[in-house]
């Protein structure tokens, strides 16, 4: 479209000088048709070339904004795809990727803390259950030893009681046959 505009500007611009000079010699207007022709020409390939570069560079453009889009960083649409009206004159897509960036870093960072809290305390768990299970070990070990404990003390209250008897018996005995010693020898 921007092709026929310029082949129609310039077909205007040969009709509007060609109303304005007097009528020059055929050779000489051959000559500027032709000249007039090769600049044409001349500045459609320009344009073609330009139009080619600024379709490279959307390309480009569009490409960056995927590979961005995919780590989670936004550009802005490409500013020749976008009419001025639509476009805020202060933002700066540098800046604006400059923070984005900043974004990231810190919400990355901050899930680097939080997985990092989470991995401390699922390694604290783990160490808490061993401790947790030593301390059932130690105490099953302590209320063996005070049942065993119970068991030997009763045992020996059991054994003494019998002791006592058995010297209560043996010094009554004693005492029986010392009495009648000493009855015997009185």
């Amino acid at each position: 479209m921007q092709k026929l505009t310029l082949v129609f500007l310039l077909s205007l611009e040969l009709s509007s000088e060609s109303g304005q000079q007097p009528s020059p010699s055929p050779h000489h207007n051959g000559a500027e048709l032709r000249e007039m022709r090769l600049s044409l020409l001349m500045e459609i390939e320009k344009r073609k070339q330009a139009e080619e570069a600024l379709d490279n560079m959307q390309s480009q453009w569009q490409r960056i904004r995927q590979e961005l889009a995919l780590v989670g960083l936004s550009l802005p649409a490409c500013p020749d795809d976008v009419p001025e009206s639509d476009q805020p004159s202060d933002v700066n897509p540098v800046e604006e990727i400059c923070q984005q960036i900043y974004l990231a870093r810190f919400v990355s960072e901050s899930i680097g803390r939080g997985i990092a809290k989470a991995e401390a305390e699922i390694e604290m768990e783990a160490q808490v259950e061993a401790k947790n299970f030593e301390i059932a070990r130690l105490l099953d070990r302590l209320h063996y030893y005070e049942a065993v404990n119970r068991e030997l003390s009763q045992w020996n209250q059991e054994v003494i009681g019998e002791i006592f008897v058995k010297c209560s018996k043996v010094l009554l005995v004693n005492l029986l046959i010392y009495f009648q010693l000493v009855l015997l020898v009185e």
